[in-house]
């Protein structure tokens, strides 16, 4: 396995939302980086109550600005695993763009996507397979949990568990609940 797995923690959801806590791990565990970062904006309460970050534990880190080149250089040539893929590289290309920066194409691969086929529950609503929380994914993964969700290390390894899993068991048979088969006229 050579790819390298990633998390973020951030102010929010939105189009102005930015990154407080990045960590990078490879593919045996080690970390690659793992830093807080100080945000252009606020801290919401809401995000606070979601990952404990604050804007005083994010005072002394270094900005967006600081660890760019550090981590374009760890995304580059080769596979990126991400839980919930779409959402963090819109971050780090949003957070990236208020210090005037860009974030090149990454091979980004989506382990939340994966789960989701992987597990099989259909949503009719949607019409693609339902998606799971990282903690729910961990969970089927036998992750062992070595700091607190909703921490960027801690996630980005239980998305590391998450992706061997997929590649080492196989995928759940369709439930007939959400995979009716055939309509017989």
């Amino acid at each position: 396995m050579n790819e390298i797995f990633l998390d973020t923690e951030t102010t929010g959801l939105g189009p102005d939302a930015e990154i407080v806590e990045i960590a990078i791990v490879g593919a045996s565990g080690h970390p690659l980086l793992d830093t807080l970062v100080r945000p252009m904006g606020r801290i919401p309460a809401e995000a606070t109550a979601v990952h404990g970050i604050t804007a005083d534990e994010t005072a002394g880190a270094p900005a967006w600005a600081e660890i760019h080149d550090r981590v374009v250089e760890l995304l580059s040539d080769r596979p990126v695993v991400i839980y919930n893929a779409s959402y963090d590289v819109r971050l780090m290309q949003q957070t990236a763009a208020l210090h005037g920066l860009e974030i090149p194409e990454i091979d980004a691969h989506c382990a939340m996507l994966r789960f989701a086929e992987h597990w099989g529950e259909w949503d009719d609503y949607r019409g693609s397979h339902r998606w799971k929380r990282l903690n729910f994914a961990a969970a089927q993964a036998g992750h062992v949990w070595t700091g607190e969700a909703h921490r960027a290390l801690a996630d980005a390894l239980a998305c590391r568990s998450v992706w061997e899993y997929l590649h080492s068991t196989p995928a759940q048979e369709p439930d007939s609940e959400y995979f009716p088969g055939e309509i017989q006229l």
